[in-house]
């Protein structure tokens, strides 16, 4: 094969079960372009590691497998990749993600036509699934430029990565440490475009109220990315909803509240 000129970088860690659906996915993209794909297993402890090496053997696409030992997080991981790959393009999505038909040509296309230095895409979770979940899961919802440009759908011109120095390695958790990229990316002159013809399905991950508290603690990287781009300050923390299950979690939250309240007025009377 000749050097391929698009690459799809994956982070994973502890995934396996979701990695056959997301290659089936990968191999039914078409594109004017060599392409590859690149895994990069982030010290997991499951099967990953024996999935990806069967899904590798097996598939008609070009796949290379990295493997960190020891978890490093996946601005260290997708750094590995993108530095290990071939392209001058380098599209991104998240192991618990499947691209829909045509993501890849649609997300790459302004970039490989020389319009663009990053694109991102549409990302939804698959209506069925989001339809019967609970209060508390978490899923992503992008429907156009939102400002986070999350790695579940992105492609990046591979100078602009280069010339921005990659992934910040200070975001140690999975959340921030894209959206510190592409605000220098952009800061440093480079031109987005949002492309609402690539989507990409993201799973719906359910939840009990303990889980969603937990999961706030990552949230941090939001802070540090706003402390490092002061001028985004007002886009990220204006009055608004990250995700749409929110306003179903605070409903469910009010209503465990006030159904504590009414039953103490109960017990009390």
């Amino acid at each position: 094969m000749s050097r391929p000129s698009v690459s799809v970088v994956i982070a994973t860690h502890r995934r396996a079960r979701l990695l056959p659906g997301l290659v089936r996915s990968l191999e039914e993209q078409r594109v004017d372009a060599d392409v590859e794909v690149v895994f990069v297993d982030d010290g997991s402890d499951d099967d990953t590691p024996a999935e990806l090496a069967r899904l590798a053997a097996a598939s008609p696409l070009a796949i290379s497998v990295l493997r960190v030992e020891r978890p490093g997080g996946p601005a260290t991981a997708r750094n590995l990749g993108w530095r290990r790959a071939g392209g001058d393009v380098i599209a991104f999505t998240d192991d618990d993600c499947q691209p829909q038909p045509g993501w890849l040509e649609e997300i790459t296309a302004p970039i490989r036509a020389g319009d663009a230095d990053l694109a991102q895409g549409v990302t939804e979770p698959d209506r069925g699934a989001w339809d019967g979940s609970g209060p508390f899961a978490r899923t992503m919802w992008v429907l156009d430029e939102d400002g986070f440009y999350a790695t579940c759908n992105m492609a990046y011109r591979r100078a602009a990565l280069e010339a921005a120095g990659g992934f910040d390695e200070r975001f140690r958790r999975p959340f921030g440490e894209d959206t510190d990229l592409a605000w220098r990316v952009i800061e440093a002159g480079g031109r987005p475009r949002f492309v609402p013809g690539a989507v990409v399905h993201h799973e719906v991950w359910p939840s009990r109220y303990a889980d969603y508290v937990r999961d706030r603690g990552r949230r941090d990287g939001i802070a540090l990315a706003a402390r490092l781009h002061p001028q985004i300050r007002q886009r990220f923390f204006r009055p608004q909803w990250y995700q749409a299950s929110h306003p179903r979690a605070v409903l469910a939250v009010v209503g465990a509240l006030l159904g504590a309240a009414a039953g103490w007025a109960v017990a009390t009377a």
